[in-house]
Protein backbone atom coordinates (compact mmCIF):
# COMPACT_ATOMS: atom_id res chain seq x y z
CA UNK A 1 0.00 0.00 0.00
CA UNK A 2 3.05 2.04 0.65
CA UNK A 3 4.68 1.87 -2.71
CA UNK A 4 1.13 3.05 -4.23
CA UNK A 5 1.03 6.12 -2.28
CA UNK A 6 4.75 6.43 -2.94
CA UNK A 7 4.05 6.39 -6.77
CA UNK A 8 0.89 8.29 -7.31
CA UNK A 9 2.99 10.67 -4.79
CA UNK A 10 5.99 11.33 -7.07
CA UNK A 11 6.96 14.21 -8.83
CA UNK A 12 8.41 12.51 -11.39
CA UNK A 13 4.80 11.50 -12.13
CA UNK A 14 3.83 14.43 -12.16
CA UNK A 15 6.19 15.54 -14.86
CA UNK A 16 5.39 12.68 -16.60
CA UNK A 17 1.80 12.98 -16.63
CA UNK A 18 1.74 16.75 -17.63
CA UNK A 19 4.39 16.00 -20.52
CA UNK A 20 1.84 13.15 -22.07
CA UNK A 21 -1.19 15.03 -21.40
CA UNK A 22 0.07 18.31 -23.41
CA UNK A 23 1.18 15.59 -26.74
CA UNK A 24 -2.15 13.75 -26.22
CA UNK A 25 -4.24 17.61 -26.20
CA UNK A 26 -2.06 18.19 -29.63
CA UNK A 27 -2.88 15.12 -31.40
CA UNK A 28 -6.50 15.92 -30.44
CA UNK A 29 -6.12 19.66 -31.79
CA UNK A 30 -4.43 18.09 -34.62
CA UNK A 31 -7.59 15.63 -35.70
CA UNK A 32 -10.26 18.09 -34.60
CA UNK A 33 -8.99 20.42 -37.16
CA UNK A 34 -8.52 17.32 -39.69
CA UNK A 35 -12.25 16.29 -38.75
CA UNK A 36 -14.32 19.38 -37.77
CA UNK A 37 -17.47 17.77 -39.09
CA UNK A 38 -16.89 14.82 -36.38
CA UNK A 39 -16.24 16.83 -33.79
CA UNK A 40 -18.61 19.27 -34.34
CA UNK A 41 -21.29 16.90 -32.72
CA UNK A 42 -19.98 17.33 -28.94
CA UNK A 43 -21.01 21.06 -29.43
CA UNK A 44 -24.89 19.93 -28.83
CA UNK A 45 -23.98 16.37 -26.61
CA UNK A 46 -23.00 15.68 -23.40
CA UNK A 47 -19.17 14.40 -23.61
CA UNK A 48 -18.90 11.31 -21.94
CA UNK A 49 -22.67 9.65 -22.89
CA UNK A 50 -21.37 10.82 -26.30
CA UNK A 51 -18.31 8.88 -25.78
CA UNK A 52 -20.42 5.64 -24.85
CA UNK A 53 -22.13 5.75 -27.17
CA UNK A 54 -19.74 6.42 -30.38
CA UNK A 55 -16.15 6.24 -29.24
CA UNK A 56 -15.81 2.58 -29.62
CA UNK A 57 -17.70 2.50 -33.08
CA UNK A 58 -14.87 5.57 -33.93
CA UNK A 59 -12.11 4.65 -32.03
CA UNK A 60 -9.26 6.53 -34.18
CA UNK A 61 -10.90 9.25 -33.95
CA UNK A 62 -12.06 9.10 -30.07
CA UNK A 63 -8.92 7.38 -28.65
CA UNK A 64 -6.99 10.34 -27.68
CA UNK A 65 -10.38 11.25 -25.61
CA UNK A 66 -10.37 8.06 -23.91
CA UNK A 67 -6.12 8.82 -23.16
CA UNK A 68 -6.73 12.00 -22.30
CA UNK A 69 -9.57 11.30 -19.90
CA UNK A 70 -7.19 8.08 -18.21
CA UNK A 71 -4.20 10.92 -17.80
CA UNK A 72 -6.25 13.40 -15.90
CA UNK A 73 -7.77 11.16 -13.49
CA UNK A 74 -4.05 9.47 -12.85
CA UNK A 75 -3.09 13.09 -12.61
CA UNK A 76 -5.97 14.14 -10.05
CA UNK A 77 -5.11 10.90 -7.89
CA UNK A 78 -1.44 12.09 -8.45
CA UNK A 79 -2.55 16.06 -7.25
CA UNK A 80 -4.77 14.59 -4.37
CA UNK A 81 -1.99 12.08 -2.68
CA UNK A 82 0.85 14.67 -3.23
CA UNK A 83 -1.20 17.77 -1.84
CA UNK A 84 -2.62 15.38 1.17
CA UNK A 85 1.28 14.74 2.08
CA UNK A 86 2.43 18.06 2.18
CA UNK A 87 -0.54 19.42 3.91
CA UNK A 88 0.10 16.38 6.38
CA UNK A 89 3.71 17.63 6.86
CA UNK A 90 2.98 20.89 7.29
CA UNK A 91 0.68 20.28 10.26
CA UNK A 92 2.68 17.76 12.27
CA UNK A 93 5.44 20.19 11.75
CA UNK A 94 3.75 22.75 12.66
CA UNK A 95 5.02 24.78 9.75
CA UNK A 96 3.94 28.63 8.98
CA UNK A 97 -0.11 29.13 7.96
CA UNK A 98 2.04 30.48 4.30
CA UNK A 99 3.11 26.87 3.65
CA UNK A 100 -0.55 25.93 2.46
CA UNK A 101 -1.02 28.50 0.27
CA UNK A 102 0.59 26.74 -2.75
CA UNK A 103 -2.27 23.88 -1.58
CA UNK A 104 -4.83 26.52 -2.00
CA UNK A 105 -4.58 26.47 -5.79
CA UNK A 106 -4.33 22.73 -6.19
CA UNK A 107 -7.75 22.69 -3.86
CA UNK A 108 -9.24 25.14 -6.26
CA UNK A 109 -7.98 23.18 -8.91
CA UNK A 110 -9.53 19.91 -7.92
CA UNK A 111 -12.70 21.54 -7.62
CA UNK A 112 -12.65 23.28 -10.55
CA UNK A 113 -12.33 19.37 -11.82
CA UNK A 114 -14.94 17.99 -10.37
CA UNK A 115 -17.25 20.80 -11.59
CA UNK A 116 -15.76 19.76 -15.36
CA UNK A 117 -16.34 15.93 -14.86
CA UNK A 118 -20.07 16.67 -13.41
CA UNK A 119 -20.30 18.85 -16.75
CA UNK A 120 -19.27 16.71 -18.97
CA UNK A 121 -21.41 13.47 -17.08
CA UNK A 122 -24.66 15.15 -16.78
CA UNK A 123 -26.76 17.80 -18.03
CA UNK A 124 -27.76 18.64 -21.40
CA UNK A 125 -27.27 20.84 -24.34
CA UNK A 126 -30.38 22.03 -26.62
CA UNK A 127 -30.11 24.52 -29.76
CA UNK A 128 -32.64 25.97 -31.89
CA UNK A 129 -34.88 27.09 -29.42
CA UNK A 130 -37.28 29.73 -30.84
CA UNK A 131 -38.57 32.46 -29.02
CA UNK A 132 -41.54 34.89 -30.38
CA UNK A 133 -41.80 37.58 -28.00
CA UNK A 134 -44.78 37.24 -25.24
CA UNK A 135 -44.64 33.30 -25.58
CA UNK A 136 -43.80 31.36 -23.02
CA UNK A 137 -42.10 28.04 -24.31
CA UNK A 138 -41.36 25.03 -22.25
CA UNK A 139 -37.40 24.62 -21.31
CA UNK A 140 -36.12 21.07 -22.41
CA UNK A 141 -35.81 18.86 -20.05
CA UNK A 142 -36.83 20.54 -16.76
CA UNK A 143 -40.88 20.10 -15.92
CA UNK A 144 -42.53 22.63 -15.33
CA UNK A 145 -39.80 25.57 -16.16
CA UNK A 146 -40.89 28.04 -19.21
CA UNK A 147 -39.02 30.66 -20.74
CA UNK A 148 -40.41 33.97 -22.37
CA UNK A 149 -38.92 36.21 -24.90
CA UNK A 150 -39.70 39.93 -23.23
CA UNK A 151 -37.77 42.22 -25.55
CA UNK A 152 -34.62 41.78 -28.00
CA UNK A 153 -32.56 44.88 -28.83
CA UNK A 154 -29.21 44.38 -31.23
CA UNK A 155 -26.35 47.35 -32.16
CA UNK A 156 -24.57 46.54 -35.20
CA UNK A 157 -21.42 47.77 -35.68
CA UNK A 158 -20.23 50.23 -38.76
CA UNK A 159 -18.44 46.95 -39.99
CA UNK A 160 -21.99 45.23 -39.57
CA UNK A 161 -21.06 43.29 -37.11
CA UNK A 162 -22.67 42.88 -33.64
CA UNK A 163 -21.71 45.64 -31.27
CA UNK A 164 -23.63 44.99 -28.62
CA UNK A 165 -26.62 42.88 -27.68
CA UNK A 166 -29.47 42.83 -25.16
CA UNK A 167 -32.62 39.46 -25.26
CA UNK A 168 -34.67 40.40 -22.39
CA UNK A 169 -35.91 36.42 -21.09
CA UNK A 170 -38.17 35.64 -18.08
CA UNK A 171 -38.25 32.45 -16.33
CA UNK A 172 -41.17 31.14 -15.30
CA UNK A 173 -43.22 28.62 -13.19
CA UNK A 174 -46.90 27.82 -13.21
CA UNK A 175 -47.26 30.94 -15.10
CA UNK A 176 -45.52 33.20 -12.06
CA UNK A 177 -42.12 34.75 -13.33
CA UNK A 178 -39.06 33.83 -10.98
CA UNK A 179 -36.25 35.66 -12.99
CA UNK A 180 -36.05 38.37 -15.60
CA UNK A 181 -32.46 39.00 -16.88
CA UNK A 182 -30.93 39.93 -20.01
CA UNK A 183 -28.56 37.89 -22.15
CA UNK A 184 -25.57 39.73 -23.27
CA UNK A 185 -22.34 38.64 -25.91
CA UNK A 186 -20.53 36.18 -23.73
CA UNK A 187 -23.25 36.91 -21.16
CA UNK A 188 -25.57 34.27 -20.77
CA UNK A 189 -28.38 34.09 -18.17
CA UNK A 190 -27.59 31.36 -15.43
CA UNK A 191 -30.80 30.00 -13.32
CA UNK A 192 -29.87 26.66 -11.11
CA UNK A 193 -27.30 25.56 -13.73
CA UNK A 194 -29.33 26.13 -16.68
CA UNK A 195 -27.45 28.71 -19.16
CA UNK A 196 -29.76 30.74 -21.72
CA UNK A 197 -27.49 31.66 -24.12
CA UNK A 198 -28.53 33.88 -27.47
CA UNK A 199 -27.74 32.08 -30.35
CA UNK A 200 -29.54 34.22 -33.51
CA UNK A 201 -32.24 36.14 -34.65
CA UNK A 202 -34.40 37.67 -37.04
CA UNK A 203 -38.16 38.02 -38.25
CA UNK A 204 -40.50 36.09 -39.63
CA UNK A 205 -44.26 35.39 -40.57
CA UNK A 206 -45.69 33.58 -37.67
CA UNK A 207 -49.78 34.22 -38.56
CA UNK A 208 -52.26 35.60 -40.85
CA UNK A 209 -54.32 38.60 -41.07
CA UNK A 210 -57.20 37.72 -42.52
CA UNK A 211 -60.28 39.77 -43.67
CA UNK A 212 -63.53 37.25 -42.71
CA UNK A 213 -66.48 38.38 -43.52
CA UNK A 214 -65.71 42.07 -43.31
CA UNK A 215 -64.30 41.65 -39.80
CA UNK A 216 -60.59 41.70 -39.56
CA UNK A 217 -58.70 38.87 -37.28
CA UNK A 218 -55.45 38.24 -36.79
CA UNK A 219 -54.72 34.20 -36.40
CA UNK A 220 -51.14 32.59 -35.78
CA UNK A 221 -49.98 29.28 -37.34
CA UNK A 222 -51.59 26.12 -35.69
CA UNK A 223 -54.77 27.84 -34.15
CA UNK A 224 -58.16 28.77 -34.44
CA UNK A 225 -60.40 31.40 -34.65
CA UNK A 226 -63.56 32.60 -34.43
CA UNK A 227 -65.95 34.81 -36.63
CA UNK A 228 -68.63 37.34 -35.25
CA UNK A 229 -71.51 34.84 -35.24
CA UNK A 230 -69.49 32.39 -33.64
CA UNK A 231 -68.29 29.97 -36.57
CA UNK A 232 -65.07 28.68 -35.46
CA UNK A 233 -62.13 27.72 -38.12
CA UNK A 234 -58.27 26.11 -37.64
CA UNK A 235 -55.49 27.08 -40.02
CA UNK A 236 -54.24 23.44 -40.93
CA UNK A 237 -51.50 22.63 -43.29
CA UNK A 238 -48.97 24.78 -44.72
CA UNK A 239 -48.21 23.51 -48.20
CA UNK A 240 -45.20 25.38 -49.85
CA UNK A 241 -45.45 24.20 -54.01
CA UNK A 242 -49.46 23.58 -53.05
CA UNK A 243 -50.58 20.80 -56.09
CA UNK A 244 -53.99 18.81 -56.09
CA UNK A 245 -54.45 14.95 -57.38
CA UNK A 246 -57.06 13.55 -59.74
CA UNK A 247 -59.11 12.49 -56.17
CA UNK A 248 -58.45 15.63 -54.79
CA UNK A 249 -55.84 15.30 -52.22
CA UNK A 250 -53.67 17.88 -51.67
CA UNK A 251 -49.96 17.57 -51.68
CA UNK A 252 -46.68 19.76 -52.25
CA UNK A 253 -44.58 19.23 -55.17
CA UNK A 254 -41.38 20.57 -53.74
CA UNK A 255 -40.08 22.47 -50.32
CA UNK A 256 -39.94 25.70 -52.06
CA UNK A 257 -42.05 28.58 -51.32
CA UNK A 258 -43.25 28.86 -54.83
CA UNK A 259 -46.92 28.54 -55.12
CA UNK A 260 -47.72 28.18 -50.84
CA UNK A 261 -51.33 27.37 -49.81
CA UNK A 262 -52.77 26.50 -46.04
CA UNK A 263 -55.24 24.60 -44.78
CA UNK A 264 -58.58 26.41 -43.43
CA UNK A 265 -60.79 23.66 -41.72
CA UNK A 266 -64.18 24.87 -40.34
CA UNK A 267 -65.80 23.39 -37.40
CA UNK A 268 -67.65 20.55 -39.21
CA UNK A 269 -64.75 19.35 -40.79
CA UNK A 270 -64.51 20.59 -44.08
CA UNK A 271 -61.37 22.38 -45.36
CA UNK A 272 -60.61 24.94 -48.18
CA UNK A 273 -57.16 25.80 -49.02
CA UNK A 274 -56.22 29.73 -49.13
CA UNK A 275 -53.54 30.74 -51.67
CA UNK A 276 -50.78 32.59 -50.06
CA UNK A 277 -48.97 34.01 -53.16
CA UNK A 278 -50.54 37.29 -52.59
CA UNK A 279 -52.73 39.38 -50.82
CA UNK A 280 -56.29 39.14 -52.03
CA UNK A 281 -56.55 35.54 -52.58
CA UNK A 282 -59.63 34.57 -50.63
CA UNK A 283 -61.95 31.43 -49.91
CA UNK A 284 -65.98 30.54 -49.09
CA UNK A 285 -66.40 28.64 -46.04
CA UNK A 286 -69.69 27.49 -44.26
CA UNK A 287 -71.30 30.97 -45.90
CA UNK A 288 -68.32 32.94 -44.56
CA UNK A 289 -65.51 34.93 -47.32
CA UNK A 290 -62.67 34.38 -45.89
CA UNK A 291 -59.34 36.75 -47.43
CA UNK A 292 -55.92 37.09 -47.00
CA UNK A 293 -54.41 40.62 -46.30
CA UNK A 294 -51.06 40.22 -45.35
CA UNK A 295 -48.45 37.86 -42.98
CA UNK A 296 -48.11 38.89 -39.30
CA UNK A 297 -44.33 39.56 -38.98
CA UNK A 298 -42.80 38.32 -35.66
CA UNK A 299 -39.15 38.92 -34.03
CA UNK A 300 -37.79 35.73 -32.80
CA UNK A 301 -35.08 34.93 -31.24
CA UNK A 302 -33.38 31.73 -31.29
CA UNK A 303 -31.36 30.22 -27.97
CA UNK A 304 -29.27 27.22 -26.92
CA UNK A 305 -29.87 26.02 -23.19
CA UNK A 306 -27.74 24.20 -21.61
CA UNK A 307 -27.61 22.81 -18.50
CA UNK A 308 -24.01 21.97 -17.07
CA UNK A 309 -24.66 20.44 -12.87
CA UNK A 310 -20.90 21.78 -12.25
CA UNK A 311 -20.85 24.88 -12.85
CA UNK A 312 -21.09 26.20 -9.37
CA UNK A 313 -18.06 24.00 -8.72
CA UNK A 314 -16.35 25.61 -11.42
CA UNK A 315 -16.73 28.69 -10.14
CA UNK A 316 -16.14 28.05 -6.83
CA UNK A 317 -12.81 26.27 -7.81
CA UNK A 318 -11.81 29.18 -10.03
CA UNK A 319 -12.39 31.21 -7.14
CA UNK A 320 -10.46 29.20 -4.66
CA UNK A 321 -7.96 28.71 -7.05
CA UNK A 322 -6.99 32.87 -8.14
CA UNK A 323 -7.25 33.49 -4.05
CA UNK A 324 -4.11 30.78 -3.57
CA UNK A 325 -2.22 32.34 -6.31
CA UNK A 326 -2.71 35.88 -5.14
CA UNK A 327 -1.70 34.33 -0.96
CA UNK A 328 1.00 32.69 -2.81
CA UNK A 329 2.51 35.75 -5.06
CA UNK A 330 1.48 38.53 -2.56
CA UNK A 331 1.48 37.39 0.90
CA UNK A 332 3.50 34.74 1.65
CA UNK A 333 5.90 36.13 3.56
CA UNK A 334 9.75 36.21 2.22
CA UNK A 335 8.79 34.81 -0.96
CA UNK A 336 6.02 37.08 -1.38
CA UNK A 337 8.24 38.73 -4.63
CA UNK A 338 5.94 40.73 -6.17
CA UNK A 339 5.67 43.13 -3.01
CA UNK A 340 8.94 43.85 -2.86
CA UNK A 341 9.83 44.26 -5.75
CA UNK A 342 11.16 47.48 -7.00
CA UNK A 343 10.55 49.57 -10.28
Amino acid sequence: MKKIWNFFASLWLTITLAILICVDAAWGSLAAMKHPEFYRALDQEILLPWLLKNGTEYLPLTFWMFALIFLVVIFTINTVVCTADKVYAIFRQKRPIQSLYPHIVHIGFLIALLGHLAGSAWGFKSNGNVLFKGEPKPVPHTSGLMVRLDDFEAKPSPSGDLESLKTRITLLREDTGILTDDIEINGPVIYKGIAFYHFDQGETPSGLLLDVSGENVKVSFDSSFTSSDGSIFKLGNIYPDFAMDEQGRPSSRSAEFVNPHIEIISESGITSYLDLTQPGSLVTLNGKTIRFEDFIISPYVVLAINKDPGIGLIIAGSIILVIGMVLLLFFRGERGELVRQKI
